[in-house]
């Protein structure tokens, strides 16, 4: 298994699951000889707002219908009950009562807040989004609106944006932690690991039991290198927490790259176990699985991945990568066509199912789809050395001569270039003539081929320079 980035955002809109309205309880007008309407109304919104923040969310919800029936433009009742909605994740009554909210007081800017989040965990990131500006514009001062965008960014793989926006958010609001995290896993996004590593550490000052915190600290321990620190935070998240599928799969990409797959394959099956729809974690084991050439079993786990989720692209990739290993060659092929489908901008998916082709004889096929790598990605290096190649056996010798040229070019440091690059590119030099560079090539090769211990690239070789 490869080093990578293994958070997801674990179900990232929970962690703003606690945005509440913010309104306060509301004074009645001084006692009359009579109890008006309004009075009761008043006293109920304040009886629901207290139960609201005590967690009692459906009989806030009964307060608040009751003041709203005695008081129907109360939009502030309106707004808490669509807060209340949502803490019960009933979405839908949700948005109805925050849309009556902002019909009354179309500048009550935590309301657009409230509905932002209700859009954002249905999914409706657009939506979610003109909401958190439109708080705005209402409030610049509402930092949950920054974090909202943020989200957004993030979603849309707009990452240098999200950190912005969550920083915005800790500036107005250093001492809420949602800040902190969130920007904890923008960072990590951004490759800053040491930045994420500063601020889930400052969430973990002031919430030393935040089990997503360490998580996301541990995998950034993780992507930088430092695979103790990273084993020590997930074991913390699981001391606090044995019911975390998403510690225990970031814990194997530690174990795996100690070189201890055992107990990688332990913390995945607990994954499973305790999360059985848990897709990453079954192409992790594949990976796992494929890793100890079990490419059977590493097949069965991605078809399973596949199963929950038809749109998983590396789950194709793996899959064909595993049944090329059991020579099931049109299989892998149909895999990546798969995969291809799904993200067709992926030119490694192009120039891998350009190699498949190759080893069925489809040598255009394999053409083109080096082409279409190329095209997706015009510095692919492992792409233009196949392409160039291929040129070489098709005799075709000046456009592998250009292609095995740009790899050689391309090549840092430059005593690291492929010697069977160098020794193609010789033998196109051959066929056009140019002796004297093809010389240059073969020298090349053979030193490169000592280097790397290949002794039968290295005789090829010196019988070509014995033939010059």
């Amino acid at each position: 298994m490869t080093r990578q980035s293994t958070i997801a955002l674990l179900g990232i809109t929970l962690l703003l699951s606690g945005v509440a309205p913010m309104v306060q309880a509301q004074t009645p007008p001084a006692p009359e000889s009579t109890v008006t309407p309004m009075t009761q109304a008043l006293e109920l919104y304040n009886t629901g707002v207290s139960r609201f923040d005590n967690g009692d969310y459906s009989r806030a919800i009964a307060d608040f219908n009751e003041a709203i029936r005695l008081r129907p433009d109360y939009a502030e009742a309106f707004m808490y009950r669509g807060a209340a909605y949502s803490e019960l994740g009933e979405l839908g009554e949700a948005i109805a009562s925050l849309n009556e909210a902002i019909r009354l007081n179309p500048t009550l800017a935590r309301a657009y807040i409230l509905r932002a989040r209700a859009y954002y965990e249905l999914g409706n990131t657009a939506q979610a989004l003109a909401d958190a500006r439109e708080a705005l514009i209402h409030d610049p001062t509402l930092a949950d609106a920054h974090l909202y965008k943020g989200l957004v960014a993030l979603q849309e793989g707009n990452n240098t944006l999200a950190v912005t926006e969550f920083t915005e958010a800790i500036r107005q609001r250093p001492d809420e932690t949602s800040g902190y995290l969130l920007r904890g896993f923008a960072y990590s996004r951004v490759a800053n690991y040491t930045g994420a590593i500063a601020d889930f550490t400052t969430v973990l000052e002031q919430e030393p039991n935040d089990v997503v915190a360490y998580i996301g600290r541990g995998a950034a321990h993780y992507n930088r290198g430092s695979l103790d620190a990273a084993e020590r935070d997930f074991d913390t998240a699981l001391r606090l927490n044995q019911g975390l599928p998403n510690a225990y799969y970031n814990r194997s990409f530690v174990y795996a790259a100690q070189n201890r797959p055992r107990r990688a394959t332990e913390d995945l099956n607990q994954a499973i176990r305790l999360n059985p729809d848990f897709v990453p974690a079954y192409v992790g084991r594949g990976r796992l699985l494929a890793f100890q050439q079990s490419h059977a079993l590493a097949i069965e786990d991605y078809t399973r991945a596949l199963a929950l989720d038809p749109n998983t692209v590396s789950a194709y990739q793996y899959r064909a990568e595993s049944r090329l290993a059991l020579n099931d060659v049109p299989g892998a092929i149909a895999d990546y066509s798969q995969a291809i489908a799904l993200d067709p901008n992926a030119a490694p998916l192009y120039k891998a199912r350009g190699d498949a082709k190759l080893r069925i004889g489809d040598t255009f096929g394999a053409l083109e789809d080096y082409d279409q790598a190329i095209a997706r990605q015009p510095n692919y290096s492992a792409a233009y050395s196949a392409r160039g190649r291929l040129y070489a056996n098709l005799g075709d010798a000046q456009r592998a001569y250009d292609d095995l040229s740009l790899v050689i070019a391309s090549s840092t440091p430059s005593n690291s270039v492929d010697p069977d690059v160098l020794y193609t590119r010789g033998q196109s030099r051959l066929r056009l003539g140019d002796f004297a560079g093809a010389r240059v090539d073969f020298e090349r090769a053979a030193e490169r081929y000592l280097e790397t211990g290949q002794a039968e690239g290295y005789r090829r070789t010196l019988d070509q320079l014995r033939s010059l």
